[in-house]
């Protein structure tokens, strides 16, 4: 089959072919890591002078992430929303039909980003790639990026979690095929030792990667055809198991609880119960111990308050506080307020390239 370059409106080159997979890389790491800003690194960065069509899914009820993400018309072609952390929870739920449908034009684009929620167990959503007949005919994993916060990264790996509860710090590691130790000038060299040493523990082979802010040549991450099965299959021997080939008994019913405790199930669930086994249940649980809260304004926001607010808050509570940002509208200020933290952490400031 004879493969042809043609141009788009916007001026991007692409090369197409009807027998090519379209690549699809894998952002993953624990809240607050820096993906975020990783995806907006590698849009803004024209060196690799590819277009992408971006999925971004939200642990919660309101997509701050896609107002963080910067537009880039070079790169950038579509970005699709997610909200609910539904692509870690149902390998046959929303993220299927998102595929499928960017697939009806996969010409208009290079290749494919997902940035999962922070609570995503990557395994899931790989087997959304292997599993569907469909998208494994036309879509192939390039590779998983996981970013991880060098400052926290140890507490979160060494929480202890319920028998049935899924450790998703670790399983981003374990399956990551390039890891981006991000924030090392938030520790000295004595920690990093600690935690390249960590790491190690749970992936012996992905290439470390040592950032600040997320800033790395995207080269080094896109076009790598990393995702290698047969290793991923040696620590998840059951990644391949069929969602379906189980015990009738067991069936999670639409009007459940979503099982992995993210979200309610009609929010991430098929039309169709979806029957799992009890080995999937057991290894696939989210920790329900961590939730998320949204507000949403109609006005201005005073800036003096939120900070007196935000640091009685930071007091009291600054170790449950895995992750919070916002995006908020300042009176007088045309420019989008950006604020964002991890624990005690805080960075907040105008968006010069972002106004309401």
């Amino acid at each position: 089959m004879s493969s042809q370059n043609h141009d788009h409106p916007h001026g991007h080159k692409c090369n197409a072919s009807a027998g090519k997979r379209v690549p699809v890389t894998i952002l993953t790491g624990f809240l607050g890591s820096g993906k975020t800003t990783l995806l907006n690194h590698i849009l803004q960065d024209q060196s690799h002078g590819m277009k992408f069509a971006i999925i971004e899914n939200e642990f919660g009820a309101v997509n701050i992430d896609a107002d963080l993400v910067t537009m880039k018309e070079e790169s950038t072609e579509e970005i699709v929303e997610m909200i609910n952390g539904c692509i870690c929870c149902n390998v046959r739920g929303d993220l299927i039909p998102v595929i499928k449908k960017l697939l009806l034009r996969k010409d208009d684009f290079d290749g494919i980003l997902i940035e999962t929620t922070g609570m995503a167990d990557p395994a899931p959503v790989i087997q959304t790639f292997l599993l569907d007949e469909e998208i494994s005919k036309a879509v192939e994993i390039d590779g998983i990026v996981t970013v991880v916060d060098a400052k926290h990264v140890i507490p979160h790996l060494h929480e202890e979690k319920e028998e049935d509860v899924v450790n998703e710090t670790e399983q981003q590691i374990a399956f990551a095929d390039r890891i981006l130790l991000n924030k090392i000038d938030l520790i000295n060299n004595i920690e990093k030792s600690n935690v390249r040493a960590e790491i190690r523990t749970v992936n012996k082979t992905a290439e470390i990667i040592e950032t600040e802010k997320s800033v790395v040549d995207p080269k080094r991450l896109i076009g790598i055809k990393g995702f290698d099965l047969q290793r991923v299959l040696e620590f998840d021997p059951d990644l391949l198991e069929e969602p379906n080939a189980v015990d009738e008994s067991i069936i999670q019913e639409e009007e459940d609880t979503c099982e992995y405790g993210c979200c309610d199930g009609p929010k991430c669930c098929d039309e169709e119960p979806v029957k799992q086994s009890s080995m999937q249940k057991k290894k696939r649980k989210h920790d329900t111990r961590i939730s998320s809260i949204a507000f949403q304004v109609n006005e201005d926001i005073d800036v003096g308050k939120l900070n007196e607010m935000l640091g009685e808050l930071l007091g009291e509570k600054s170790k449950q506080l895995y992750r919070f940002k916002g995006v908020l509208s300042v009176k007088g200020k045309e420019e989008k307020y950006v604020l964002q933290g991890v624990h005690m952490l805080v960075t907040a400031g105008y968006m010069q390239s972002a106004r309401w």
